[in-house]
């Protein structure tokens, strides 16, 4: 039945040569098999499947364990003596009753205690700073929509009228920067948008040092006016000057409500660049003295202060569930800390990560609780927590690099997955017919003579698809991706799409208006440089070389090496000769100064006039304000252009000049003569025999002199550095000499926005090849091949 053939096959694809084995071929089974093992084991031995992991491995220090808990904790917990110095332990008794007794508790269940007991005993609050005995919880107080917050820590400018004023960024038209300054009420901050300052000029400074200061039971801000100390009363606004003032510790923001200031308690709430804190309670600095004081002999703080730290942040997260649980799904993640190579490859070009980079720090509000500040056994001298714990997360690029290598070494693999699959179909069939089955020498002969060429070319093509096809692959499917930013090779970005190439048509969004815009004008130039700069090296070649070919000029052997001189130089050493002699104080613009050129451009207004002002033939005619400015005219664009494809004439032409040399010596002399015998003129003769000839010989390097220059990276970067007019946001980054490539390098190496630069090559790759080919296969060199 042809079911059973069907099935032997599905059975050599799930483990391959298993249906070679059904069909009796003892020899291709093994052969299948091991390389199946060798699949399987790379999967295995690449993978912590049979390994324990935690999102905490990625955490340094170590944990203080539940023998600690025991040892330490315990006998601490039973000294008697402390017990007569803490206020009470109910709850944490409550709690041992509660899991079941002392001998059951785990550094994690000691975590969760803590945890709990600093949440209860420290929540959102409001405290009258003018009796701060009156402290009400968040959830209990009256009007919370009364509230207006003081700002009493900012810095201001004041006017000749009292007005104050705050500086803020302005983003102007043109992309560039610049300051404001924002009229805005002294400690409330309600901003007038009527009346902006472009300058602070006539302003003086007016800052907010945020010091409280109390006296005869009011409150003031400290400010510093113009240098002079004055004080802000918080209930009426007033600005006087004070002596005898006490300094009134507040760390909190302030509001003011129905006319009490009241400061605002919230622990872990950031607020004028500190960090609130949780309030030690009783059974914290029970456990501060555990970890501190030495109990029988042995030392109480055997660990480091990465092991506190990550106490910390232990106790942080169990007080936070949400970030916990995130933090844990995400950073032991199944797919990139367990899977093999395979597996997490697949996974990691499908997904390109799913943890973000984090950095804790927020675990920092723990420090008052967990090691005191001159209290009772505090820990201030005996352990120094890290500021902070940097997590780099998943890298994307990383993971896509090991995508791919994982995905083209699977596709070796699976051609023999997909012979396995079909050879046990072919023979169980062929078996079935009664038709005749090679034997397996005979079978294998077969299929080294049949492919042959496949079989030696096969290491030559493994290392191909890794050093060439793995690159332009990875180039490619970014610009199908976010990633932009000089930080995004070290983090995580995301698959979004076609929307970078749809932003280039979208000329109303804020990406789409820059570089879509500056996508079409540099598409634009980068088609006429490249027309314009292959034409002109071609015509100024076939040029030359008509003359040296005429037997009318002398020494054309010393004119030929002059001539030829100029492609013997290395480009990138004429390119950068000619940036500094086109410079505008260079020797180009020094001779034509001392030779009168320049009276005769002020004369007709080429030069001393200011660019921005010019319109029509004007401006076309404009060549610089002091200097010529060959390269660098950011009103006169259209000049630099022209000098760079003069420039490039130089550069290009004696290489056709050769070419066309000896294609010319190789014309049949009799074409001329039968020629002359018709009465043809020398233009005819160059029209209907040279030239047809020279381009049917170098018709194909034409198109392969466009598809370089329209890649000239050189040439562009070397002498204009792109400009004028270039580094601008608005005008995404593009100069107006800048071609695609020469774009694309700035926005990676400069800007660092890769997936536009991505989608520029993909274009590129695009026009070129599709232009090349298109030309190439209408060349009768290419058609009579």
């Amino acid at each position: 039945m042809k079911v059973i053939s069907i099935l032997k096959a599905i059975a050599s694809g799930l483990i391959w040569g298993l249906g070679q084995l059904f069909n009796g071929q003892f020899v291709k089974a093994i052969l299948l098999f091991g390389i199946f093992l060798a699949f399987i084991g790379t999967e295995l031995l690449s993978s912590n499947y049979f390994v324990e992991t935690s999102a905490y491995d990625k955490v340094p220090g170590e944990d203080y364990g539940d023998l600690w808990v025991t040892n330490k904790l315990y006998a601490r917990y039973y000294d008697m003596v402390f017990r007569d110095e803490i206020d009470n332990y109910d709850d944490f008794d409550a709690y041992v009753v509660e899991i079941g007794g002392f001998e059951n508790l785990t550094e994690a269940l000691l975590i969760e205690f803590v945890a709990e007991d600093l949440l209860k005993n420290n929540p959102a609050s409001y405290r009258n700073i003018d009796n701060p005995n009156v402290i009400i919880k968040a959830t209990d107080f009256a009007n919370p929509e009364l509230n207006q917050m003081l700002y009493r820590k900012q810095e201001l400018f004041k006017d000749s009228e009292g007005k104050y004023y705050f500086e803020r960024n302005k983003t102007n038209e043109d992309g560039s920067n610049s300051k404001e300054y924002v009229e805005t009420t002294l400690l409330t901050h309600q901003i007038n948008e009527a009346n902006i300052l472009t300058s602070k000029d006539g302003l003086t400074t007016f800052s907010k040092t945020g010091e409280i200061h109390r006296l005869a039971g009011t409150e003031y801000v400290k400010v510093i006016d113009d240098g002079a100390t004055r004080y802000i009363n918080l209930y009426d606004f007033s600005i006087v000057s004070l002596t005898g003032t006490t300094r009134v510790n507040v760390t909190g923001p302030l509001y003011l409500n129905s006319g009490i200031v009241y400061e605002y308690y919230e622990p872990g709430l950031v607020y004028l660049g500190e960090r609130l804190q949780y309030k030690e309670t009783d059974f914290t600095v029970a456990l501060r003295a555990s970890i501190r004081d030495d109990i029988y002999g042995v030392p109480g703080n055997k660990r480091n202060n990465d092991d506190f730290t990550r106490f910390m942040l232990k106790v942080y997260l169990a007080m936070n569930p949400e970030v916990r649980d995130s933090f844990e799904a995400n950073y032991n993640y199944f797919f990139y800390d367990k899977a093999g190579i395979f597996v997490k490859g697949y996974w990691s070009v499908y997904t390109l990560g799913v943890a973000r980079k984090i950095e804790f720090s927020e675990y920092n509000a723990l420090t008052e609780a967990l090691i005191g500040e001159d209290a009772d056994y505090d820990l201030s001298s005996t352990v120094s927590p890290l500021g902070s714990i940097p997590l780099k997360g998943h890298i994307s690029t990383i993971l896509m690099l090991q995508g791919l290598i994982a995905i083209i070494l699977s596709m070796f693999f699976m051609i023999f997955m997909f012979w396995s699959i079909k050879d046990a179909y072919q023979v169980s069939e062929a078996k079935r017919k009664r038709q005749e089955v090679l034997k397996e020498g005979k079978y294998f002969k077969e299929v080294w003579e049949n492919f042959f060429e496949y079989i030696i070319l096969s290491p030559a093509m493994v290392v191909l698809a890794f050093i060439s096809i793995m690159p332009i692959t990875f180039g490619f499917i970014m610009a199908f991706t976010s990633i932009s930013g000089p930080t995004s090779m070290i983090e995580t970005f995301d698959w979004i799409g076609l929307e970078n190439f749809v932003a280039l048509f979208d000329f109303s969004s804020g990406f789409g208006a820059s570089f879509g815009q500056a996508f079409w004008r540099v598409l634009g130039w980068t088609f006429i440089w490249a027309i314009l700069s292959t034409f002109t090296v071609f015509f100024g070649g076939f040029i030359q070389a008509l003359i040296l070919n005429s037997e009318k000029v002398v020494f054309r052997k010393f004119w030929r090496t002059i001539l030829i001189l100029p492609w013997a130089i290395p480009a990138l050493l004429s390119q950068m000769v000619f940036s500094v002699m086109f410079n505008e104080n260079g020797f180009v613009n020094a001779f034509l100064r001392d030779i009168g050129v320049y009276d005769i451009l002020f004369k007709t207004g080429m030069l001393g006039q200011q660019g921005r002002f010019l319109t029509g033939i004007d401006k076309l005619l404009f060549l610089g304000e002091s200097n010529i400015q060959w390269f660098s005219n950011p009103f006169n664009p259209t000049f630099v252009r022209l000098a760079l494809v003069l420039v490039n004439i130089w550069l290009g032409f004696p290489y056709f000049m050769a070419l066309m040399t000896g294609i010319m010596t190789a014309i049949d002399k009799t074409l001329y003569e039968a020629a002359d015998i018709d009465g043809a003129t020398g233009l005819q003769k160059i029209t209907l025999i040279t030239m047809p000839l020279v381009l049917y010989s170098t018709a194909p390097i034409l198109i392969m002199t466009f598809s370089g220059n329209f890649n000239n990276f050189g040439v562009i970067y070397f002498i204009t550095g792109g400009g004028p007019n270039a580094g601008n946001y608005s005008r995404g980054f593009a100069g107006d000499t800048d071609i695609l490539i020469s774009w694309m390098y700035k926005l990676t190496v400069d800007e660092a926005i890769y997936n536009m630069a991505s989608v520029f090559s993909v274009l590129i790759f695009l026009f070129v090849g599709s232009i090349s080919a298109w030309n190439l296969s209408r060349t009768r060199a290419f058609q009579e091949d």
